[in-house]
């Protein structure tokens, strides 16, 4: 590779001087071929002379050569770096195993004495997560009070006789109208899934329903201070659910033939069941 560059590189330079010369030579015969021998007689001139001194003619200027520079050779590719060869790794010989020596006997240890076993701690009971607390909507409850307050003395009046007459004839009937009352209310109680799973919270709630099956008063929890004074707060939580839900569950969609029956009813709810 580089004899052929060195040669190409001489064969440029030789062209360059080849070229100049060609250009330079010319000239010089020029300016040979145009001096001119003119033959000099002396005469002998007075002191003053009509003549003209002849002015010298300017000799041409030569003209310039402009050289063309020799065209630059191109520069030599850097060499690739060769890459070391990798060397086989050596691998050290085993070192041979050298017999163990022969351990010393050592004394026997002193038994230890038995410690003392230490007192049980009691484990503390784990404590029960507290349910999110729900503020009842006391507004739907204050609206309903103000309603039965209007209605209280005729449905009275108009419980007494009709319950008087139909006294242990519609036993079937009412058991069949709360069952479909607390399955129309678990629809709208939220369930308590926060609970253990163990765990009893289930709720009586008594409701009064005009013949529309919207509620007369507003619902009542039966053994309410047993519930809500409570001091497992699951079952609180329960009971509060249970009377939001029977407001917002309303109308109850009952057969108003037998509305006599589901006028009053008391209601079972389970919130374990609403999971």
């Amino acid at each position: 590779m580089r004899q052929a560059l060195g040669f190409i590189l001489s064969l440029f330079i030789h062209a360059g001087l080849i070229a100049s010369a060609l250009i330079a030579f010319p000239h010089t015969r020029r300016l040979t071929e145009e001096l001119t021998v003119v033959p000099v007689e002396l005469v002998t001139l007075a002191r003053e002379t009509n003549v003209r001194v002849a002015r010298p003619e300017p000799e041409p200027e030569p003209e310039e050569v402009i050289e063309t520079p020799a065209p630059q050779p191109a520069p030599e590719p850097e060499p690739e770096p060769v890459q070391p060869e990798a060397q086989p790794e050596v691998i050290p010989p085993a070192p041979q195993d050298e017999p163990e020596p022969e351990p010393e006997p050592t004394p026997p240890e002193p038994e230890p004495e038995p410690e003392p076993e230490p007192e049980p701690v009691p484990t503390p009971r784990p404590r029960e997560p507290e349910p999110r607390q729900e503020s009842l909507d006391l507004n739907a409850l204050s609206q309903l009070v103000d309603r039965s307050r209007d209605n209280a003395a005729p449905q009275g009046q108009a419980e007494t006789g009709e319950q008087r007459n139909r006294v242990g004839a519609g036993t079937d009937m009412t058991a069949s109208l709360q069952a479909m009352a607390a399955s129309h209310m678990n629809r709208c109680i939220r369930s308590n899934a926060d609970a253990p799973a163990n765990m009893d919270l289930r709720v009586s709630l008594e409701i009064r329903l005009e013949r529309n099956g919207r509620l007369s008063v507003p619902p009542r929890l039966i053994d309410e201070a047993r519930i809500m004074n409570s001091p497992n707060s699951f079952l609180r939580v329960a009971g509060e659910r249970a009377l939001r839900g029977a407001i917002e569950c309303q109308p109850y969609p009952l057969p108003p033939e037998h509305y006599a029956q589901w006028r009053v009813l008391r209601v079972n709810v389970d919130t374990q069941r609403n999971r």
